[in-house]
């Protein structure tokens, strides 16, 4: 009688099995090691039980084991993120209806309010450059106003341009 494979071995001849590339006897060694379930039989207790503690510990942990889940532990985390996000952005949970979660209402949401955003820029630069063109009309205005008032002044006669003198008597004092 020969000896059981190792899961070494098995390892080994697990590609040419699978080929098909093994003898008759290497097969039937392969698939009576593949049948043993080492897994299944050490935890049932058949070879005792390994890792599984008594006890009120031992009952909790059966009991919080379904919730400690990978797939449950990151459904959960994800699930806080979203709402975390959707709090951050302005929407209430209590506001979303099962149809808002359509991927074509997110899609025309996300359009909408990139529109709104562009056309509120466009209508912000349009309004800066009317605010801009109106502050150079009034210093056009301004400066030609200066102008005219400075051509009057040289245009009048030469005494009335002088300053006038001091009277003598504000000199003495």
């Amino acid at each position: 009688m020969t000896r059981p494979l190792t899961c070494a071995e098995l390892e080994v001849l697990l590609a040419d099995y699978l080929d098909g590339a093994l003898g008759a006897e290497q097969s039937a060694e392969v698939e009576t090691h593949l049948a043993a379930k080492i897994l299944h039989e050490t935890a049932s207790g058949r070879h005792g039980r390994l890792g599984n503690p008594a006890g009120i510990r031992g009952w909790f942990q059966r009991l919080t084991a379904p919730l400690l889940q990978p797939r449950l532990v990151m459904g959960m985390a994800l699930t806080i993120f979203s709402f975390s996000v959707m709090a951050r952005c302005g929407v209430a949970p209590r506001q979303l209806r099962p149809a808002d979660m359509e991927p074509a209402m997110i899609w025309a949401s996300l359009d909408d309010r990139a529109h709104r955003a562009w056309e509120r820029s466009v209508k912000f630069y349009e309004n800066l450059k009317f605010v801009y063109e109106i502050q150079s009309r009034l210093r056009e205005w301004e400066e030609q106003q200066q102008e005219e008032e400075r051509s009057a002044a040289a245009s009048r006669p030469i005494e009335e341009r002088r300053v006038p003198a001091q009277k003598p008597e504000a000199q003495g004092r």
